[in-house]
């Protein structure tokens, strides 16, 4: 797996005793596709794996753990994608009231969420994207999966930046947001800064397998991967470009 030089506070925690405690905010709204983020908080949720009685010897050091808010327009249940016939998910703070808090997210986390692909017509919610605008800047690092790149580029912060999406979708994605983004054609994930950005669905396990080693080590990561039996991959690793012939 490709390792990231890591920044200053990763290398000072991977040498202290003392675990910091991310807290993630994920963020969606209705029609939101649940597999670009349920597997990736499940993996990243491994990081408190290393307080557990049995699994902490196994898993190694990890100088993280993390607390995860689902963030959504309201507290209603959110209905996914596929509507009614698949789980929905109960936010855990609106965007209204996690902004009025103060509260400052150490990381984002935004699946795809809702748009017209045919039109590009922005569909997503206002307060979601104000949301991401307002807290990316401060926030250690900002994630994407699948079309939640789209999101970012609503909320201004792909301005400049490398970063990749769904293939299926990409070039609905491109002619949609501002033509100052680079976006990568073939990629898994795209890491530039602090900002991670992932291909379609499954991809975002892959982007939080390596988020988890860019934050541990190669160990914890292997453990994880070997617990949740998810072949390894790289960032290079994206059959799904040529097969959207987009390479």
């Amino acid at each position: 797996m490709l390792v990231y030089k890591l920044e200053p506070d990763v290398q000072q925690h991977k040498k202290s005793n003392m675990p910091q405690i991310l807290s993630i905010a994920v963020c969606i709204s209705d029609e939101v596709t649940l597999s670009d983020f349920v597997p990736a908080v499940e993996i990243l949720a491994h990081l408190n794996l290393a307080d557990h009685p049995i699994y902490g010897a196994a898993i190694g050091e990890v100088p993280y753990r993390v607390t995860i808010d689902y963030v959504a327009p309201t507290m209603e249940p959110v209905v996914a994608l596929l509507g009614r016939v698949a789980p929905t998910v109960n936010p855990t703070l609106t965007y209204a009231d996690a902004l009025a808090s103060g509260k400052q997210f150490d990381v984002l986390l935004v699946p795809a969420g809702p748009m017209d692909y045919v039109t590009g017509e922005k569909k997503t919610p206002q307060a979601e994207i104000d949301f991401i605008a307002k807290q990316a800047p401060k926030a250690k690092y900002v994630m994407s999966v699948c079309g939640g790149a789209y999101q970012f580029a609503l909320a201004g912060i792909l301005s400049g930046k490398r970063a990749t999406t769904n293939k299926a979708l990409y070039r609905a994605i491109v002619a949609a947001t501002p033509k100052d983004i680079e976006w990568v054609a073939k990629a898994r994930w795209v890491v530039d800064g602090n900002i991670w950005t992932s291909s379609g669905v499954s991809a975002g396990a892959d982007m939080a397998l390596a988020f988890v080693e860019h934050l541990t080590d190669a160990k914890v990561a292997r453990f994880v991967r070997g617990g949740i039996e998810i072949p390894e991959a790289t960032d290079q690793d994206d059959p799904f470009a040529a097969f959207h012939g987009l390479v």
